[in-house]
């Protein structure tokens, strides 16, 4: 590996994550819970977790976030009921899954939006192994880990030098939106908006091999999910993020 490139590998968009893997919510979905709560800026989890002292009440947030979440486990899509047996709260049911601190509060993690995600009772069970309470779920690695494939989208102006099969994409819920004050097109939220995009679907080593191209040319944070329309099916794929978290697609 070239030195450069061995700088490079502690960058956070080379760190896999089970986290940055989960698409993001759509604007309309974040809006319904605004306007259900009255809680006027909803968000979705930072997979870092948050520490911020800005916190909502726990009777509210706690629901607001299996609101946001649709009442299922963000990691595996699990979403269970079952009725409470009790004559007295006879309308009531119990969901099986429970809102996750990403930074536990004993280190000073908030009750906010992006610090709270929807997990079931066997993935947040996991997320207290080795005594590492409020870490990320690990994943074990194993050889099929690294046969996986993402499906990554490239930057507009993008420096790589891989030719291999690429497709086009509809990247939804997203627009690109000329800013007036920086003079130049940013691509934001916008529910119902769909934007094209070209992609390709790597192994986690042709990833690794792209990113270090990319990111010597461009302002890169790290990487984060979205859901995108491909072949006609809806689709997560991966996108790299700017320092303002906006999507480089």
């Amino acid at each position: 590996m070239e030195g450069w490139r061995k700088e490079l590998i502690d960058h956070p968009a080379f760190v896999e994550s089970v986290y940055k893997d989960i698409p993001r919510l759509p604007v309309s979905v974040l809006s319904m819970v605004s306007s259900r709560f009255g809680i006027a800026e909803v968000v979705d989890f930072n997979p870092s977790g948050d520490s911020s002292e800005k916190n909502i009440p726990w009777a509210t947030i706690s629901r607001a976030v299996l609101a946001r979440d649709n009442y299922m486990c963000r990691l595996c899509g699990k979403t269970s009921l079952s009725p409470i047996d009790n004559s007295k709260n006879y309308n009531r049911v119990h969901f099986e899954v429970e809102v996750h601190h990403i930074v536990p509060r004993k280190n000073k993690g908030s009750d906010s939006f992006r610090n709270l995600v929807t997990l079931c009772e066997e993935c947040h069970h996991r997320t207290f192994s080795n005594n590492y309470a409020g870490v990320p779920v690990s994943v074990r690695r194993d050889l099929f880990s690294y046969e996986r494939r993402i499906e990554f989208v490239f930057p507009p102006d993008n420096n790589s030098s891989y030719e291999g099969d690429k497709k086009i994409g509809l990247v939804l819920d997203h627009e690109r939106i000329f800013d007036p004050d920086e003079h130049l097109y940013r691509v934001m939220p916008l529910s119902g908006a769909k934007l094209k995009v070209s992609l390709a679907s790597l192994t986690i080593d042709q990833y690794r091999d792209v990113l270090s191209e990319i990111i010597r040319y461009n302002s890169v944070k790290d990487y984060a999910t979205l859901t995108a329309n491909v072949s006609g099916k809806e689709t997560a794929v991966r996108v790299l993020i700017d320092a303002d978290d906006t999507p480089l697609i």
